[in-house]
């Protein structure tokens, strides 16, 4: 079960674009950083859910693909004793056996599977924007149909509090002093900025509609 490439609901398409420059880079994508393609959808999408981007926040990539490539591996992939930017969110835990199994009780209740490879747990953060946008998009046809709203509703405050909010800031921190690049240094600040927004805004919401 996953997020359509092309979503209707402009959450779940802000968590799919933010998503994309934490997958490993191939050449057209990031063609897009480069052009500027990107930055616009993005742009349109924080618009459309009432998003405030950060001041100069959509700057294009002006390395080369080789380069950011390169860069890419150094802060995300490689490293002594682990990378020194881990997308692996159970890395920010304590414990981070009990965290994994958490985010899979999510992931097997909304039927979700991602499509796993040996360096890449449940916990990685594709996976779980992945399943935000999920999560986003079922809120939608909820609204959209007159269905179940709670259930998504409570299952994206939960998800978003305890796998997203709770260390894409500090991820953010890392990359900001790993990297000479700007735009992954102002991507990882939107990502971190828009969860944590979206995450009071479902919480929010949670607490109007949750019974007294």
């Amino acid at each position: 079960m996953l997020a359509r490439e092309q979503s209707n609901s402009p959450r779940a398409a802000m968590y799919q674009l933010l998503e994309q420059p934490f997958k490993f880079p191939d050449a057209g994508l990031t063609e897009t950083f480069i052009s500027g393609e990107w930055q616009d959808k993005l742009g349109h999408c924080a618009a459309q859910t009432g998003f405030d981007l950060p001041h100069e926040s959509n700057p294009r990539l002006t390395t080369g693909t080789k380069e950011y490539e390169v860069e890419f591996i150094s802060l995300f992939e490689v490293g002594m004793g682990g990378a020194p930017c881990p997308l692996h969110s159970g890395h920010y835990e304590r414990d981070r056996m009990k965290a994994m199994e958490e985010t899979l009780r999510f992931y097997r209740f909304f039927n979700y599977q991602p499509d796993r490879s040996a360096d890449r747990f449940p916990d990685h953060i594709n996976f779980e924007l992945q399943f935000m946008a999920l999560l986003a998009e079922a809120d939608e046809e909820a609204a959209t149909t007159g269905g179940d709203i709670l259930s998504p509703l409570l299952a994206q405050r939960d998800f978003s509090i305890r796998h997203l909010a709770s260390w894409l800031p500090e991820l953010s921190q890392l990359i900001d002093q790993q990297t000479n690049i700007d735009f992954l240094k102002t991507t990882s600040r939107v990502l971190s900025e828009f969860a944590l927004h979206d995450s009071a805004i479902l919480e929010a919401r949670a607490r109007e509609m949750e019974p007294a």
